[in-house]
């Protein structure tokens, strides 16, 4: 069995995730993005703030140690689906390289949750880690949603499935 730490597991998931989260940004239009199956619904574009917004404000939170409070979106309504494209991947190469910063020990270490973030599952502390795979779920979560609005629309939504 290969030698694979913390460190890895983390970045192939990050990997995974954004492969299937790609393969839906790839059926999407710029006409896309103010589209919603409800009126009740977010838009294409909601979901992407969303998303953006989450990772944006988690390693901001991690390096910083405060959440971040009133931060403009990473992106506005106006954006185009290129525009929003290079604000992911910039996003994710800032979370990649947080994740390089650390040697396993940095990973495990205990981390105070703040209570903006529910995600803690009501601890007051959890691993560095665990935050970074909560942050990769997310992702495939809003993911799943956009697949759910593609199919909506009468398109296909995944090669995965």
């Amino acid at each position: 069995m290969p030698d694979i730490r913390t460190h890895d597991y983390l970045k192939a998931r990050f990997r995974y995730v954004r492969q299937d989260f790609d393969e839906v940004l790839d059926q999407l239009t710029d006409a896309d993005l103010a589209l919603r199956p409800t009126s009740a619904m977010p838009s294409v574009a909601d979901l992407l703030v969303e998303m953006a917004n989450k990772e944006k404000e988690l390693v901001a939170w991690l390096k910083d140690g405060e959440w971040p409070e009133d931060d403009p979106d990473a992106f506005d309504s106006s954006a185009t689906l290129a525009e929003i494209r290079s604000v992911f991947a910039s996003l994710r190469q800032e979370t990649l390289d947080y994740i390089d910063s650390f040697d396993e020990s940095g990973l495990e270490e205990l981390v105070p949750c703040p209570e903006k973030w529910w995600e803690a599952l009501r601890l007051d502390a959890c691993p560095r880690s665990e935050i970074l795979k909560n942050l990769a779920a997310h992702e495939w979560y809003h993911t799943g949603q956009l697949i759910v609005y593609l199919q909506t629309l009468g398109r296909r939504g995944s090669e995965s499935e």
